[in-house]
């Protein structure tokens, strides 16, 4: 039996959604002296590509709320500092887990946490997560604008 989450959307509800509607997300750059945090993707949509941790706001949550969800779910990090919103950006993906194609809209946060208090829950999104300090020219556009937003070359 699976467990219920709290706010989540039926799975036949939100394969409509995704089909006639972006998806709002947060996305968080989580930095720590001189280096950026990105975590391989497991699920669609970006299945396998380096991305910031991150994902869907739920209604009523505020912005900065999600971000320390996400944070805490995928990094088992629960005391953050949000040091900037970075600006907004949207991806268009030919597939998600829901189906054909993802429209999504980020924002996108700059935090700041220690490197040494990053670990990997069984529930994460990301199959790897791995500190960088340059950009790669191959990871998604998005990414790379975010990243370049925050000083990073």
């Amino acid at each position: 039996m699976t467990k219920k989450r709290k706010n989540y959307i039926p799975e036949k509800l939100y394969r409509e959604i995704v089909k006639n509607m972006p998806i709002s997300c947060v996305d968080v750059l989580i930095a720590s002296r001189g280096k950026f945090l990105l975590g391989k993707r497991k699920n669609k949509p970006a299945q396998g590509k380096w991305w910031f941790v991150g994902g869907r706001i739920r209604k009523g949550e505020r912005l900065e709320q999600a971000a320390r969800r996400h944070v805490k779910t995928e990094t088992g990090v629960s005391q953050i500092k949000i040091k900037k919103m970075l600006g907004t950006t949207e991806s268009f993906f030919k597939d998600s887990a829901q189906g054909p194609g993802t429209h999504t809209i980020n924002t996108t946060f700059l935090v700041e946490i220690p490197r040494d208090k990053i670990l990997l829950p069984a529930d994460s999104e990301n199959s790897e997560i791995e500190w960088f300090s340059r950009i790669n020219k191959n990871w998604h556009p998005c990414v790379r604008q975010m990243l370049k937003s925050a000083g990073f070359k």
